[in-house]
């Protein structure tokens, strides 16, 4: 059933079982403070992903009565949930990276554009890749003493967004000097 599955159906059972008890609003944010850097997943897809895993019985949820907030429902990973977690951790992905980038497509197709929207482009690129650097540092720096295995591949796939965002950087100052005043 592994290779049936969408690979963020895993996804979303990976921080089930790293975050037991959390509902799926909790994981969202969970999602969107850690793994969402390189595999985004909407609020949405979070949900139809839980019902998926429910339904699996790999993910059990169960109701939280709670005195000043609305009820909660707070998924765990069953084990058959852990053991189809493991299984799929130990194949090799038989995809390479891709990505969608709204930017390179427009630089892709920069031919059409003048020499200001392009430097307009590539200064809107540099901003938002500024904006994720710092937001990945802070992350790397708070989990630098980090002891425990979750903490240290979270630290260290922070770091591979980090040295990812630097190395884009370089790219639009290469980019920038081989085109020259805008």
């Amino acid at each position: 059933m592994v290779s049936e599955l969408p690979e963020t159906t895993y996804a979303v059972l990976g921080p089930v079982d790293k975050l037991p008890g959390s509902s799926g609003y909790e994981l969202v944010a969970a999602a969107d403070g850690s793994f969402a850097h390189f595999w985004p997943i909407s609020q949405t897809l979070l949900y139809k992903e839980l019902n998926r895993l429910a339904e699996l019985g790999w993910v059990v949820a169960s109701r939280v009565e709670r005195a000043r907030s609305p009820t909660k429902s707070a998924n765990r990973s069953t084990p058959s949930g852990r053991e189809a977690l493991a299984g799929w951790l130990a194949t090799t992905s038989q995809h390479t990276e891709s990505f969608r980038s709204s930017f390179l497509l427009r630089f892709f197709l920069a031919h059409l554009m003048s020499a200001r929207h392009l430097h307009a482009l590539l200064g809107d690129y540099r901003r938002s890749l500024v904006e994720r650097r710092d937001d990945l540092t802070a992350i790397v720096a708070g989990l630098e003493k980090a002891s425990t295995p979750m903490a240290r591949m979270g630290r260290l796939s922070a770091l591979h967004g980090l040295r990812t965002v630097e190395a884009r950087l370089q790219w639009i100052s290469e980019v920038e000097s081989a085109l020259g005043p805008g």
